[in-house]
């Protein structure tokens, strides 16, 4: 019988014939080789399934079928019900990656049993393939939530990553950056097409409250940005958008918070979620006001009304601190009031001890639907 593959390739296409060729290179160029390759055509009309179906003639570990159109990021779930290795990589169709990527990945994980997820930096570029600014490192709630341990590998034990999802901000920018064991897809559920193009969020939350994360900084995911990629319509912060972001994070705490123990479920449910919505509540009344002087007598209102985040807000203006910034720094705040400990463990330091305390749950499943 054969052996199953290490890694399991997943490629959702639809009508990105521009990029493919550029896609499947860095796939075949990736210096690890034991992988299965399993591509899902939504029924291409501009020649990508024909390019599909004649790289199907020449290698042999890949598979390809059409199916209907689910949309971004249901459209990745039919590849990942047949993958069949013990680690998944969605390779979206119009991005890239470096030639070591699953070669480091792979390594990190293998390393860290620990782990169900490995991350590692963005790469941008436009579409001509020109790598844009480095605003990750700069902007990500990931990078900001790292501090100096971003250019470390390091171990990011569960929830945290999942409490920072509270912010109503993506951690995990691009699903090029992770990869996944498959076994986490059997404990929190595949991805949920119901949010349209940003549901990958709902599905990052889930991942984060229940999975431990290995930081590796060693590679790169790639992530395109272009007029007709899947989230450029959006609608980032409008009320829409916010009122879907309110959305996902209660379906991700209802599907999931049982994975946390008891004492963390209790503190998120009666605090820190009604917390983070008020703070997401303060941040849109200040993006809904375009002018300046609307927006200070908004906050200073607030200040008035005794809101717990316009303070915060004020003392951050006033006294900026080094390292993590001050969403990240509360999240951490609220673990310490739970006796949780670091949420961040740099890898070199992680001990068997630190291991036999690291958050660990049966596996449970989570119908697909979610």
């Amino acid at each position: 019988m054969r052996k199953n593959p290490t890694v399991s390739i997943c490629v959702p296409n639809f009508n990105t014939r521009r990029y493919l060729g550029e896609r499947f290179d860095t796939i075949f160029a990736q210096s690890f080789r034991d992988w299965e390759l399993l591509v899902y055509d939504s029924y291409s009309s501009d020649g990508g399934w024909e390019y599909i179906k004649d790289l199907s003639f020449v290698e042999p570990r890949l598979r390809a079928w059409q199916g209907p159109r689910e949309g971004t990021p249901g459209s990745w779930n039919p590849c990942l019900r047949e993958a069949r290795g013990d680690y998944v990589y969605i390779a979206t169709s119009d991005d890239t990656m470096p030639p070591d990527f699953l070669r480091v990945m792979v390594a990190a994980l293998d390393a860290h049993p620990e782990c169900e997820l490995a991350h590692c930096r963005l790469r941008a570029i436009d579409g001509d393939g020109r790598e844009s600014e480095d605003w990750w490192s700069r902007e990500s709630v990931f990078s900001r939530s790292s501090g100096p341990l971003v250019h470390q590998r390091h171990v990011r034990r569960a929830p945290f990553d999942g409490l920072l999802h509270l912010g109503g901000t993506s951690v995990y920018i691009s699903v090029t950056q992770l990869l996944m064991r498959r076994a986490l897809f059997d404990r929190i559920g595949f991805f949920d097409a119901t949010w349209g193009s940003v549901g990958d969020f709902a599905w990052s939350m889930r991942a984060g409250l229940a999975a431990n994360v290995v930081h590796v900084p060693d590679t790169w995911g790639g992530w395109r940005v272009h007029a007709a990629q899947a989230t450029a319509g959006a609608a980032l912060g409008s009320t829409d958008h916010a009122r879907k972001i309110d959305g996902m994070i209660d379906h991700a705490l209802e599907a999931c918070s049982h994975l946390l123990p008891g004492g963390l479920r209790r503190h998120l449910r009666e605090e820190w979620a009604p917390e983070a919505q008020q703070l997401r509540a303060f941040q849109r009344g200040i993006a809904d006001r375009h002018d300046a002087t609307r927006r200070r007598g908004f906050i200073a209102l607030q200040l008035l009304a005794g809101v717990a985040p316009a303070w915060d807000h004020a003392r951050s203006k006033l006294f900026s601190q080094p390292g993590p910034d001050a969403w990240s720094r509360r999240v951490q705040q609220w673990l310490d009031s739970a006796n949780f400990g670091p949420a961040l463990v740099p890898a070199g330091t992680v001990s068997a001890a630190d291991v036999a305390s690291f958050p660990h749950t049966k596996p449970t499943r989570v119908e697909a639907s979610l």
